[in-house]
């Protein structure tokens, strides 16, 4: 199956920028279901934040505001029953809430660190945690900072010894309120338990990928977790039982996955509606593929990639990397941002629509962008492994 494109837009951004995120502002039921999608909100190199029509990808009155943080890094939804409020972070060390309806600031939460690299938000909760970028080469400190948005002049947590290094994702389980999975380029998934206040209490699982992880998550609407590492390797890990006589299944790990996926690069785990897929990129050929991830009976980890069911993305951002994706279930539209500095939209051409059971869905050119990869030896819970920087703005 093959999408085509129907609008592009550089939203008028400066020449040369990078789109980092792109994210859905639609009021969400749940993790990976949302209302139809009119806004679609991006941050860029240029340290914008800028709200696009999604049916025509149209700047919207008043749609930029600038300077959102120094250096700007994360985008993230801060609530979703009005889903009037969006997050941004940056190496400036502040973490700022915008109304999307004024376009104004109401809150700003300074890190201990700055260089902040991830984010999550749960205003549900109050919840919301930043994770700290290692800008060196070499074992650092990178810590997890956890606030209260109620009381957020100090952070109510502070996990400062679990990584060594950039800390690249943050997910909270929505079925499990308290546990926070971080992942890192010093190749750790760990999952801390945040109503223990002290590091040692709280860190309730460790896993080692063996490689710098540039994305890790939860397989929703279960607990299994996924890591897609620097190196385009990709593993699946059970969560530890509570019970400490159960053994964890033995992980699925794939290795390297360019050859067996046809593709050079991995942009992201992608959720169309329910159902999960790998958003795979080759540049030299202008080209995405949405390769769906399939779970079989067999075992409980058996993963595999269904390649003949894949959707293709011709021409992409021609030969500028994908780096985000986003798919509307209800106008059966997917939206790419990427380096080229344009966001795409996307859809099934004629009778064709994307393969989504809707019933079965869970409530301008860098010249500098082939990363330095160095061999670095591990110098925590692990042994020698190839390691990465991690670029994630």
């Amino acid at each position: 199956m093959s999408l085509t494109q129907i609008f592009s837009s550089d939203a008028g951004l400066p020449a040369n920028s990078y789109i980092y995120r792109i994210i859905s502002t639609a009021p969400r039921q749940d993790p990976l279901t949302y209302t139809q999608t009119d806004q679609l909100a991006f941050i860029s190199s240029d340290d914008s934040l800028r709200y696009l029509d999604a049916a025509t990808l149209s700047l919207l009155p008043d749609g930029v505001t600038k300077s959102v943080n120094d250096k700007v890094t994360c985008l993230e939804r801060a609530n979703d029953a009005p889903s009037n409020v969006v997050a941004t972070a940056g190496r400036d060390g502040l973490v700022k809430f915008w109304d999307k309806r004024s376009r104004q600031r109401v809150l700003v939460i300074q890190s201990p660190h700055k260089l902040i690299s991830s984010l999550v938000c749960d205003a549900q909760k109050n919840f919301i945690a930043a994770g700290i970028e290692n800008p060196d080469d070499g074992t650092g400190v990178s810590p997890v900072y956890v606030w209260d948005q109620r009381n957020p002049s100090a952070p109510t947590r502070s996990y400062i010894e679990s990584h060594t290094d950039t800390v690249t994702s943050l997910q909270l389980h929505p079925s499990h309120p308290t546990l926070l999975l971080s992942s890192s380029t010093d190749g750790l998934i760990n999952i801390f338990d945040t109503s223990q206040a002290e590091e040692e209490d709280a860190l309730y699982q460790v896993i080692n990928h063996r490689s710098a992880i540039a994305h890790a998550g939860f397989m929703y609407p279960g607990t299994d977790i996924y890591a897609i590492g620097t190196d385009e390797t990709m593993s699946f890990y059970a969560l530890q039982s509570q019970k400490e006589e159960e053994e964890e299944p033995t992980p699925k790990a794939f290795g390297d996955v360019r050859e067996g996926l046809g593709c050079e690069y991995l942009a992201k785990m992608h959720w169309v509606g329910g159902e999960p897929f790998v958003a795979a990129g080759k540049h030299s050929e202008s080209r995405l593929n949405l390769i769906p991830i399939k779970k079989n009976a067999s075992g409980p980890l058996e993963y595999d990639f269904d390649l003949e069911k894949s959707i293709q993305l011709p021409g992409a951002h021609g030969e500028e990397l994908v780096r985000d994706v986003f798919t509307d279930i209800h106008t059966r539209t997917t939206f790419t941002c990427g380096e080229d500095g344009f966001i795409r939209a996307w859809k099934a051409a004629g009778e064709e629509s994307m393969d989504v059971d809707e019933e079965a869905e869970p409530a301008k050119k860098s010249k500098d962008r082939k990363e330095k990869r160095k061999d670095k030896k591990e110098k925590k819970r692990g042994d020698e492994k190839e390691k990465a920087r991690y670029k994630p703005y």
